[in-house]
């Protein structure tokens, strides 16, 4: 089956965020901080108005008289009115009829900032780890701690105690589209056309930081040429309405790929130590101390740190754990979610001291995680009762293979293992409402494809499944937050687990609905037959035409709606000491295996071989599930090997753009051998788990492992650099 998308998008048919335009419509920038930590002193905007073609010009004192209350959220301003918190915050916005007038202007703004004390570097602020009164420091934006099982005594008394600290860097989203929006305020209707994810969470987020009711926002997806989480909040939006609202005209403003690295929500830098406890080659105890750079600010707070420190522990069963965290405040960007949200970091610090304890074990690092590895119905370090889990049999899977690797590569190359897990976000609220029409099925969403086909293909086939129609004979449509079903976005490997059940729910309606219609003895079953749709009950077929209501034909047919709000897993609450930790949806487990090839003398490293074993549950369809697989082996290549922003001294990034920040390329990808789990059912539609982010979870840690099999050298910092796998090797 050919995507639906895929014809518009080669003949170049489709409207990106950076594509939109509207008669009358004003180009924006944004004016930013020239300092990453400041206090305000004084802002001119009159030359920047003056200046040829500029309609308006807007900071924080013209905010009053646009909202209700100048701004609805402190903790992240549209403008600030005091304090800068980082590098290029913008301190104010400019429209004008084009695009290089408003960048002209903006140079002509004039701004004055002291410089305050930096906070740039979490482990130039802890060196070593909070004191017991920091709780309440401004520089912590959330503390979590949980603890079961006697681990100081533990940790105390074994003889076997493998102590190591690890290092992770910021990695950037990098989708070919950068932010774009398109926004238009008129009649007190504040309306936004945007490259997004989730328009019901750029709604919410928007509302927020302005200050207005929701209901008075109005947010449309456009086509999203990619997003990999950084697209599923606000960012540009407020100041793209704030500026309509301003000038009375529809405003666009969209980054250059610079900006984007400088301003998108991306993951921040952190520092994992932990230590773990062997006794007859078990792993008795684990502590985990995770101090995570949230920048400026941290939405979400103790669910960005409590949920993603649970993946430190690894899906291991282990007698007593200690898991404590600190989101430090620093003057970056505000810190976002990307890809797996900082569970590839997890992974990387968890395995790579996994395969350590192993090598202390004396054990092969298969047959180590196998011996711990969770199974369906044991417990997590937090209480959860696990759900169907393939882990193992993808240990058993990657074990066959590894055996061949041996086999067949030459000596010196490095074969590493590491594994991850993932919960679907399918407990995020979705709903859908599906129209069976003369022609064919309409499944009406408010959720935009951003490449990966779960919504053009994945939510096609679920339709297909469930009521036997041909994919050519459905069709999805787009619409807006007025209009449209409320669903939470599409993020979270949640796409096709969430929608795809709501879709489920809504075919079982309208076939009840079709059945009282069309009686008969016979199962009820609809055929598509020269692009018509006809019920058939037994040897008797009609037209669906003939049994509409006046109303319905008008209206393009027979209209259900579908709703899917899952559960998480029950964590034991006596296990939380501080702040908030979230239990599981799903349990989907990744295995995987790297084979590399590491030059003993510049230390760059070399991907030769590549093996995933994934957890899917059910899978929907083959193709979409492969290509997910592939895409995020990739990405978490470019993570393990040569992803990461730099800041300097100042608190600025030195590598903002494709040609400092390096992404791998086709030639960097190895072969991807890819096999699908089935067997172990999650919560999507007959079983299916989500395949968007388990791909990329374990890679780090499969390389990482890889490069010490092959050299003895033990790398804690990631990406690793041709420099730092040289450090380890004590070439320099």
């Amino acid at each position: 089956m050919i995507r639906a998308d895929a014809p518009l998008k080669v003949r170049g048919g489709v409207e990106f965020g950076v594509d939109l335009e509207t008669p009358g419509m004003l180009h924006a920038v944004l004016v930013r901080s020239p300092v990453a930590h400041g206090q305000m002193r004084a802002l001119h905007l009159e030359e920047a108005r003056r200046s040829p073609g500029v309609v308006c010009a807007v900071s924080h004192a013209e905010l009053a008289a646009l909202l209700p209350a100048g701004s609805g959220d402190p903790e992240r301003p549209v403008f600030p009115q005091e304090e800068v918190m980082y590098h290029g915050q913008p301190v104010a916005a400019i429209a004008a009829h084009t695009l290089a007038e408003a960048r002209r202007a903006a140079k002509l703004v004039k701004v004055a900032i002291d410089p305050l004390p930096l906070w740039g570097d979490i482990e130039s602020i802890y060196p070593e780890w909070p004191g017991s009164d920091e709780g309440n420091s401004p520089r912590i934006n959330a503390h979590v701690h949980a603890r079961f099982g006697e681990v100081d005594r533990i940790l105390e008394r074994s003889r076997e105690v493998l102590r190591e600290k690890y290092r992770t860097s910021g990695i950037v989203q990098m989708a070919l589209e950068p932010h774009a929006c398109l926004a238009h305020v008129t009649g007190g209707h504040w309306r936004v056309t945007t490259s997004t994810q989730s328009p019901y969470g750029v709604r919410e987020d928007a509302a927020s930081i302005l200050g207005l009711p929701e209901e008075r926002i109005v947010v449309e997806a456009s086509w999203v040429g990619g997003g990999f989480g950084g697209k599923a909040a606000a960012l540009l939006e407020p100041y793209a309405l704030v500026l309509s609202a301003a000038a009375d005209r529809p405003v666009k403003l969209q980054l250059s790929y610079a900006e984007e690295v400088e301003l998108s929500r991306s993951t921040l830098p952190a520092v994992i130590r932990i230590e773990s406890a062997l006794r007859d080659g078990r792993i008795a105890a684990r502590r985990v101390r995770l101090l995570l750079d949230s920048g400026a600010s941290l939405p979400g707070r103790d669910f960005a740190t409590g949920y993603a420190i649970g993946f430190i522990a690894g899906p291991y069963q282990i007698d007593a754990v200690e898991l404590e965290g600190y989101a430090v405040r620093t003057n970056k960007p505000p810190f976002g979610p990307h890809r797996a949200p900082f569970v590839p970091q997890c992974a990387f610090a968890a395995e790579s001291h996994t395969d350590g304890l192993a090598r202390l074990a004396g054990m092969d690092p298969i047959a180590f995680r196998e011996r711990h590895g969770l199974r369906e119905r044991g417990l997590t370090p937090l209480g959860q009762q696990v759900g169907p889990f393939g882990l193992h049999a993808g240990l058993a899977r990657a074990r066959e293979m590894s055996a061949v690797w041996r086999a067949e590569l030459p000596a010196g190359t490095g074969i590493g293992v590491a594994v991850g897990f993932w919960s679907t976000g399918s407990s995020a609220g979705g709903e859908i409402q599906i129209r069976l029409g003369p022609t064919g099925l309409v499944l009406e969403t408010v959720e935009a494809e951003i490449g990966s086909g779960s919504v053009v293909r994945g939510l096609v086939v679920v339709a297909s499944r469930s009521l036997g129609l041909p994919p050519e004979a459905i069709r999805v449509e787009r619409t807006d937050t007025a209009r449209g079903p409320m669903d939470s976005g599409v993020y979270g490997s949640r796409t096709t687990a969430a929608l795809g059940r709501a879709i489920q729910e809504a075919a079982l309606r309208l076939l009840e609905e079709l059945a009282r219609r069309v009686p008969g003895p016979d199962e009820l079953k609809l055929d598509w037959t020269g692009a018509q749709v006809r019920v058939r009950r037994g040897p008797h077929s009609v037209e669906l035409a003939t049994v509409l209501t006046e109303a319905e034909r008008l209206g393009g047919g027979i209209a259900t709606q579908g709703r899917h709000y899952g559960r998480t897993g029950e964590i034991d609450s006596g296990r939380v000491l501080a702040g908030s930790f979230y239990g599981y949806g799903d349990f989907i487990g990744a295995v995987q295996l790297a084979a590399v090839d590491v030059d003993r003398e510049t230390g760059r490293v070399r991907v030769l071989r590549y093996a995933a074993f994934q957890d899917a549950g059910r899978v929907v369809d083959a193709a979409t599930y492969r290509a997910q697989v592939e895409g995020g082996v990739a990405m978490g290549l470019g993570e393990a090997l040569t992803e990461e922003t730099r800041w300097d001294a100042e608190g600025r990034i030195e590598n903002a753009g494709l040609l400092d920040y390096r992404v791998p390329t086709l030639l960097e990808v190895p072969p991807i051998h890819v096999e699908a789990i089935e067997g172990f059912p999650g919560a999507g539609p007959d079983g299916a788990k989500g395949g968007g982010e388990p791909p990329v979870i374990p890679v780090p840690g499969a390389v990482a492992n890889a490069v010490c099999d092959a050299t003895g050298a033990r790398v804690r910092e990631m990406p690793l650099t041709p420099e730092r796998v040289a450090r380890a090797l004590k070439l320099i």
